[in-house]
C-alpha cells in the first residue's frame, strides 16, 4: 500500500491526508470508461443501420427517403458528440467525481480543498480533456511531471484525482469495537447522508488519532468537529463532543451497510 501523499489542512485543524490516485488507477478507469462509450455508440450505430434497412425497404418516395437518412445521420452525429462529451460530465457531476471506470479503479476526483467536486470544476476538466487526450495524450505526461498528479483539466478547474479508502480499515480493531458498544443514541434521527466522504474521512481521521494528541488539543478538535457537524445537521443535541463525534462515525456506517 502506498503512503499518503496528499494533504489537506481543514479548517477544524485536522490534517486529511489522501492517497493519489496513480497513473495506473486513471488508466484502468479512462479504458473501462472509454469502452462503455464505444460499446454504446456502437450500439447506436447498430440501430441506426437497422433503421437505414427499414427506410430503404419501405415504399417512400425517394425524396423522402433522402430526408430520413440525413435525419439518421444527424441524430447519429449528435448522439456521438452527447456520448463522447456528456458521459464523464454527467457522472463525475452526479457521482460526486466518480464515472463507473473510477468506481471500479476505486478512485474519485475532489476539489483540491478536500471538498466534493462542483459542477463547473466537473464542466471545465472535461472541456480540457480534448487538449489532454487530443495531443498524443499529452495529459499523461502532466500526470507524469505534476507533483499532484494533476492533468490539465485538473490543473484549469482546481481538482486532484484521489483513490478512495475504506474509511473503517483506519481504526483499530479495539477502537471499532468500543465504538460499536457506543451506539448511535440520538444520532439516528439526523440526516447522515448530509454528510460528504471528505468530511467522514476527516471525522475518522480524529477518532483514529485523538489517543496521541495532547490532553490540551484533543478536546478542543473534538468541540471544533462537533461544532462543524452541528450545524451541518441542525443538530441542538446536547452531549459530550466525543460521544457525538462516535455517534455519528456509527450512524454513517449503518447508513452505508443497508
Amino acid at each position: 500500500m502506498h503512503n499518503p501523499d496528499y494533504s489537506i489542512s481543514t479548517p477544524e485543524n485536522v490534517d486529511l491526508h489522501l492517497e493519489l490516485a496513480g497513473l495506473g488507477n486513471r488508466l484502468l478507469a479512462g479504458i473501462i470508461d472509454q469502452t462503455i462509450c464505444i460499446v454504446v455508440i456502437l450500439i447506436m450505430g447498430l440501430a441506426a443501420w437497422g433503421v437505414f434497412t427499414l427506410v430503404s425497404m419501405s415504399a417512400m418516395p425517394g425524396h423522402v427517403k433522402n430526408i430520413a437518412y440525413g435525419f439518421i445521420i444527424m441524430v447519429l452525429i449528435f448522439g456521438t458528440f452527447i456520448i463522447h462529451f456528456g458521459y464523464h460530465m454527467f457522472f463525475e457531476g452526479t457521482w460526486q467525481g466518480q464515472t463507473p471506470g473510477k468506481r471500479v479503479a476505486q478512485i474519485r476526483v475532489i476539489e483540491q480543498n478536500g471538498q466534493p467536486v462542483t459542477w463547473p470544476a466537473v464542466i471545465i476538466r472535461n472541456l480540457v480533456r480534448v487538449i489532454d487526450t487530443g495531443l498524443i495524450l499529452i495529459g499523461i505526461l502532466a500526470i507524469m511531471i505534476d507533483n499532484n498528479e494533476r492533468r490539465f483539466g485538473d490543473l484549469a478547474a482546481g481538482t486532484v484525482v484521489v483513490r478512495e479508502r475504506n474509511s473503517e480499515l483506519l481504526l483499530t480493531a479495539k477502537d471499532d469495537m468500543a465504538l460499536e458498544s457506543a451506539g448511535t443514541a440520538g444520532a439516528e434521527m439526523l440526516d447522515i447522508g448530509r454528510i460528504t466522504p471528505q468530511e467522514y474521512e476527516i471525522l475518522v481521521s480524529f477518532l483514529k488519532r485523538r489517543k496521541t494528541m495532547s490532553k490540551k488539543q484533543r478536546p478542543v478538535v473534538a468541540a471544533k468537529l462537533m461544532e462543524h457537524f452541528k450545524q451541518k445537521l441542525s443538530d441542538d443535541s446536547a452531549r459530550s463532543a466525543e460521544d457525538y463525534l462516535e455517534g455519528l462515525y456509527q450512524a454513517y456506517r449503518t447508513r452505508a451497510l443497508t
